[in-house]
């Protein structure tokens, strides 16, 4: 009888001692996550009308019991308090967002996250109603119209920045008169602060090209018209004439004015046949140095060379001065060799 009193507790030790180790394997055991994603990649980025938008459910392909919801702040930016995520369950998520009222879109951005395996984000972008009175401005000085020159080579070229508070603007180019249009419309439509883009074919006229307009709209503002030109190349040569364009000039050509022989009335002009654009450029005579305070006045345009003393001579003695035009890279093409009498 002895014996089998110290083999029952015995027994119920060992008994104890295999139930305790049963609770302790199993009892914190839980589910691990292995998988989160969008059932429809696509809504990762929700869209929503401006006015009454209904309610959109994410579907969510995952394992897990259940998830979280967090929105994503960028720094300085508010919770949106406009847009409502409720979690219907583990895989399905509510987003039922406000009615905007304002005058711009906006958007927010949301985490969701499961266990330990990488959490998936969608965004959410209301668009804004279309406003009662639209506003429409570019950034052109504008006081007689709006003119812009594009350069000679051609390429696409941003005319203006167009802003407006409308959901878009549209732009319509009028090619002018000629039958080839120098210039094509690289952006016809877009949102505020987008550019409108002109696409130019390079010049290869010999002249400045003009006669083109882009209007450009946006809801029920006043259009705004821009007259499109384009510069003429630079010129590599010149042919300068006299007056009448009967004879051919050489370069260095003499120009002389009396002492008292001076203003526009008393010009001396010449014909110019140049295959691009040109300057003039006063200079120091033999060199390519510009006087500031010069005694001359001359411009060229329009296939005319015009040069006149701006002032009486009373200095008592001749006084000089070259007259350069010139073309691309700087280059001098002509020189005219001016002097003023001094008696």
């Amino acid at each position: 009888m002895k014996k089998v009193k110290f083999l029952i507790p015995a027994f119920a030790l060992v008994a104890l001692t295999f139930a305790g180790c049963s609770d302790d394997d199993g009892g914190d055991d839980q589910p691990v996550v292995t998988k989160l994603a969008l059932a429809d990649p696509a809504q990762a980025a929700l869209t929503f009308v401006a006015t009454s938008p209904e309610a959109q459910v994410i579907a969510l392909d995952t394992d897990a019991s259940t998830v979280t919801v967090e929105q994503v702040l960028a720094e300085g930016e508010s919770k949106a308090e406009w847009c409502v995520v409720t979690i219907q369950s583990a895989s399905q998520i509510k987003v039922a967002p406000a009615n905007n009222l304002t005058t711009a879109v906006r958007t927010a951005k949301y985490r969701i996250s499961a266990g330990t395996v990488t959490p998936v984000e969608f965004t959410v972008t209301q668009d804004f109603p279309e406003p009662v009175d639209a506003t429409l401005s570019i950034d052109l000085e504008g006081e007689y119209g709006y003119f812009f020159t594009a350069p000679a080579a051609g390429g696409d070229v941003t005319v203006t920045t167009v802003t407006t508070n409308a959901h878009l603007w549209t732009a319509e180019l009028d090619p002018g008169y000629g039958d080839e249009p120098y210039c094509t419309l690289k952006t016809a439509s877009g949102g505020s602060g987008d550019a409108l883009v002109v696409t130019f074919l390079p010049n290869t006229q010999g002249m400045m090209q003009s006669g083109a307009s882009v209007t450009v709209s946006a809801g029920n503002a006043e259009p705004i018209t821009i007259y499109i030109s384009q510069d003429a190349p630079l010129a590599t040569s010149v042919t300068i004439y006299d007056a009448d364009w009967a004879n051919v000039l050489t370069s260095p050509y003499g120009v002389n004015f009396a002492k008292d022989e001076f203003s526009s009335a008393k010009k001396q002009e010449f014909g110019v046949e140049a295959n691009g654009e040109c300057s003039v450029k006063v200079v120091a005579v033999g060199t390519e140095t510009e006087v500031t305070d010069a005694w001359i006045e001359s411009y060229y345009g329009r296939g005319a060379w015009v040069i006149y003393a701006v002032s009486e001579n009373k200095t008592g003695a001749e006084r000089k001065l070259d007259v350069i035009l010139v073309g691309e890279n700087d280059k001098e093409l002509f020189r005219m060799k001016v002097t003023q009498a001094g008696v």
